[in-house]
């Protein structure tokens, strides 16, 4: 007597890998303008570049003293302070330059002039009238941000696709982005088989059962940034039920619940 052959019964991931790979030659979805504050969860459809350099200057870490590590070679070191840079100071009235044996008061979020290469924290200095006493030595680069170190002008900051988050949100308005491009929501069509299945304001049979799983399937599509579409149920009729496919197809995408079995 022949042995009868079942389809073979696909696990959890091996069905969303073939669900994804169907799913990825669908036809593309439609972008949409939005408002950098309602992109929250919204997916990127064009990358976000960045404008210009970020930082766009050499930037303080610390409050300080911006000097040359060179000076420091012994300390404690006397150095003439030729001017103060608070953060947001327009660049005509910060020191051009730090020459030998000169120092620069500054503040966290400033930009460090040229000639200047280290940043040595006020807690490790005096001031000595107009001067100020440096009273540890400091490496180059220390407590500098250099120029272009987060990003350069015109790399990546946020690659399409994403799902915009908290820091890709931040990462866009600092590119100057107030609004940015995405992808609409998909519409994705629920359509549930069985002459058992009733809608749930119906009282049911004694061998009926209400229609729980679309919802349920609907809060999962919602939450995933899709947009559900609960077609009627499907009676076990194939003509009906081929309407109900056609109608779900007008949708991006369409997910069937029942009538899973082999069938007869």
């Amino acid at each position: 007597m022949p042995v009868a052959q079942f389809p073979a019964v696909l696990s959890f991931e091996d069905a969303r890998r073939a669900v994804e790979q169907q799913a990825s030659q669908v036809r593309q979805l439609k972008t949409e303008s939005v408002d950098l504050l309602a992109a929250s969860g919204r997916v990127l459809a064009k990358s976000i570049l960045a404008d210009r350099d970020l930082p766009p200057f050499p930037r303080s870490t610390r409050d300080g003293y911006a000097v040359r590590a060179a000076d420091l070679a012994r300390v404690p070191a006397s150095l003439d302070v030729i001017g103060e840079i608070r953060a947001g100071e327009s660049l005509e009235n910060i020191p051009k330059h730090i020459g030998k044996g000169q120092a620069a008061s500054i503040m966290t979020g400033a930009p460090v002039p040229s000639g200047a290469d280290a940043v040595v924290m006020v807690e490790y200095t005096a001031q000595q009238g107009k001067g100020v006493e440096i009273q540890r030595s400091a490496a180059s680069g220390e407590n500098i941000v250099p120029s272009g170190a987060e990003a350069k002008q015109g790399s990546v900051l946020v690659e399409r696709g994403v799902r915009l988050n908290d820091a890709a949100i931040a990462l866009a308005a600092s590119a100057g982005q107030s609004r940015v491009q995405v992808y609409k929501h998909p519409q994705v069509a629920v359509l549930t088989t069985g002459d058992e299945i009733v809608t749930v304001d119906t009282t049911p049979g004694p061998t009926q059962i209400r229609n729980s799983n679309s919802y349920s399937l609907a809060v999962q599509i919602r939450n995933a940034g899709g947009e559900p579409v609960l077609l009627p149920i499907a009676p076990d009729e194939p003509r009906k039920l081929q309407t109900l496919i056609e109608e779900g197809l007008k949708s991006d995408l369409l997910l069937m619940t029942g009538g899973v079995s082999m069938g007869r």
